[in-house]
């Protein structure tokens, strides 16, 4: 197997892709028959990789084999399922189910062909089953254990389904992607280019993507031009011997990201977008056109034992030519030494004139400590409940080795807070920790901006302290100005006190710096649209669905309820576009055939006030009495009914929603603002004057 494994990492694409001998038929006839055998070779390669990991049970290992294949074979049913089920099996449901919706559109849109039934009835279990209620609290927390919801009974591993014998799915839809037209093939690379980037609401986790990304997507970042200073930092390749020291090579990569976006003057593209363009073979200069970077940092690291091997090399992206490059051989205990060292390296290479007064070194964690730290961040940014909630516990581990390691708090911060926002852990035991752990960093080191950022989400999810939030954002931005999640929390507290302008203006910055962030791209269509700016709203609207139509943003899954172009739509008068936009996201969402005929039903009978009645009893039973009380309440706003508006948002406010700080300026709630017990709830939020300037 691992001879296998090499030659699928040999693999680098079609045999010859893009040449053609125009004058010489039995050359491209040739050419094509080589096509098609080493494709199909390669495909049996990464089935046999998959079904390997299976028999072993490294559930993880499968579906990233069975992912590789869906990319070559998109409308394959039979892939679909066999990778559904081996994420199902590695604890995350959500991927599972996020396959199941862009495999169904693909169908649907591109072949008008509906998913196998047996491939549905799975989707079915696992959304059921996703949806069992996280048990009883205990007493006291130490270290967070995973929520029910991700420690389910493993879905079982497929059996029964020889490659050969198993049929395609919707009617013999099978097709490769590389015999499709031109422009069939951008838009279907596109929907699965988006199906890894599942990004939380508001919070300090990135994901990193797996597969490639479309040039309809890299279009619609859109950065800006490229300023001398600045820099992407891609993933560094993981050369050791074992595989599973991916978490080092990146964390690697991802501390220099902190360090160089600590120096005055250089501008550093986050790490969302560079390890997007990092995990396809561009060439560096489409990635200094996509990030809007003037150099690109790439490199490798071999770990053995107790000693590294570092390359790094740092190439221009107009030439492309080479500007650094260097390689290290050191001690695994010098670690904290080289990676200051390579940022000073880069720093001269685009000639950043580096502050006369260096601040004082901070402290550096022990190697046990470290290394937990760099596993933690590592499964942080999976994004699941799982993977959360097991960063937690590796945080913990790190700060019991050490426990003066403030980024291990910090970063402790940050995973519980999604915990906490998707409600897989109970406010009353994640909100504690977190302010514990925001306290302890900013005690151990005031000149972490990772601090000042925990420290502010604290003050402005759960204290509603406006005026401490906004004080430790701006010292965040002041401490890094490329740390992009400070921005993207900075205009959030602007955004929620009705300071719109300066919002727009916080989130474009935070974009400049990810520009393939579809969180940041949704958040600044919302933005625009809460100020009024319409037009420019359906605009970044698009631009981020270009990048990812199925996130829970996309759909509007989130505790605060659905935005995007189809409230657009509505507030513009444009009723049927805004009906079929819903739908379309109702139908992404994985929501049943039936239900969708009843909201059909809806809206004939009584409009938008008639879908969103239906869309109100579905959730409602749906929720089986878990419901969110702010989704409910949004419905409630949208059909008009005031009273039983104000009282769930009671509701909301008791559970300490953590959406609430944007009560005031949501265009959902214009309707209902005048009510008494609206009115209430937003003076105990210090947030009336906010409201009043939305008044008619």
């Amino acid at each position: 197997e691992n001879r296998t494994e090499d030659a699928v990492r040999a693999y680098l694409g079609p045999f010859l892709d893009g040449f053609h001998l125009a004058e010489c038929a039995e050359f491209e006839q040739w050419v094509d028959g080589e096509r098609s055998r080493l494709g199909g070779r390669h495909a049996a390669a990464l089935e046999r990789l998959a079904e390997g990991s299976e028999e072993r049970k490294e559930w993880a290992a499968a579906a990233g084999w069975w992912r590789r294949l869906a990319v070559l074979e998109p409308a394959n049913g039979r892939i679909a399922l066999r990778l559904m089920l081996a994420l199902g099996a590695a604890g995350d449901r959500a991927g599972a189910l996020q396959h199941a919706r862009v495999h169904s559109t693909l169908l649907r849109e591109e072949y008008d062909a509906e998913p196998d039934p047996e491939l549905m009835a799975l989707t079915e279990r696992i959304r059921r089953e996703s949806l069992a209620p996280p048990p009883a609290p205990p007493d006291r927390v130490t270290i967070v254990t995973p929520p029910a919801a991700a420690s389910l009974t493993p879905l079982p591993a497929p059996t029964g389904c020889a490659s050969e014998n198993c049929a395609p799915a919707g009617g013999g839809a099978l097709m490769r992607v590389r015999t499709l037209s031109p422009r069939r093939d951008r838009r279907i690379r596109a929907l699965l280019g988006t199906a890894a980037m599942v990004l939380a609401l508001s919070a300090a986790l990135i994901v990193r993507p797996k597969a490639s990304w479309s040039a309809a997507s890299m279009a619609a970042a859109q950065p800006e031009a490229a300023s001398a200073r600045s820099v992407a930092v891609l993933p560094f390749t993981n050369l050791s011997a074992d595989p599973d020291n991916e978490y080092f090579s990146d964390g690697l990569a991802e501390e220099l990201i902190g360090a160089l976006g600590r120096i005055e003057g250089l501008r550093v593209a986050a790490r969302t977008s560079s390890f997007a363009v990092g995990d396809d073979a561009l060439d560096v200069r489409a990635i200094g056109d996509t990030l809007g970077v003037a150099a690109v940092l790439e490199g490798s690291v071999r770990r053995d034992g107790g000693r590294l091997r570092v390359s790094a090399r740092l190439a221009d992206t107009k030439t492309g030519y080479q500007l650094w490059s260097e390689e290290y051989d050191r001690e695994l205990a010098g670690i904290f030494d080289l990676q200051d060292e390579i940022a000073r390296s880069i720093a001269a290479a685009l000639e950043v004139k580096l502050a006369a007064e260096t601040p004082p070194a901070r402290r550096t964690p022990t190697l046990e400590a470290h290394d937990l730290y760099l596993r933690g961040v590592f499964v942080r940014n999976k994004l699941t409940s799982d993977g959360l909630s097991r960063a937690v516990q590796l945080f913990d581990r790190a700060i019991q080795l050490d426990s003066n390691y403030a980024l291990a708090y910090a970063g402790k911060v940050t995973a519980l807070g999604p915990l906490v926002w998707y409600r897989h852990l109970p406010y009353e035991q994640g909100m504690p920790a977190m302010r514990a752990a925001a306290r302890k960093a900013l005690e151990l080191d005031e000149t972490l901006g990772e601090a000042h950022v925990a420290q502010g989400m604290i003050h402005f999810y759960f204290d509603r302290d406006w005026e401490a939030a906004e004080r430790e954002y701006r010292r965040a931005i002041a401490l890094n100005p490329s740390d992009q999640h400070a921005h993207h929390m900075y205009a959030n507290y602007l955004v929620a006190m009705g300071r719109l302008e300066e919002g727009v203006a916080a989130r474009r910055r935070a974009l400049q710096l990810d520009p393939l962030s579809h969180r940041s791209g949704m958040l600044l269509g919302r933005d625009l649209s809460i100020a009024g700016r319409h037009e420019e709203a359906i605009v970044q609207y698009r631009r981020a669905l270009e990048i990812d139509s199925t996130s829970p943003l996309a759909l509007g899954t989130g505790q605060e309820g659905s935005f995007g172009l189809a409230d657009v739509y509505a507030r513009q008068g444009k009723r049927e576009e805004a009906f079929g936009e819903y739908l379309r996201m109702a139908r992404l969402e994985g929501i049943p055939a039936a239900e969708l005929e009843r909201f059909r039903e809806g809206y004939a009978e009584s409009g938008l006030e008639g879908f969103w009645r239906r869309r109100l009893d579905y959730e409602l039973r749906e929720a089986g009495g878990k419901a969110e009380a702010l989704r409910i309440a949004s419905l409630l706003a949208r059909i008009g009914d005031a009273e039983q508006t104000a009282r769930w948002i009671e509701r909301a406010y008791d559970e300490h929603a953590m959406a609430l700080p944007f009560l005031a300026v949501m265009p959902v709630y214009d309707s209902v603002r005048a009510h008494p017990r609206f009115r209430a709830v937003l003076e105990r939020m210090r947030l009336t004057g906010v409201s009043e300037q939305r008044a008619p």
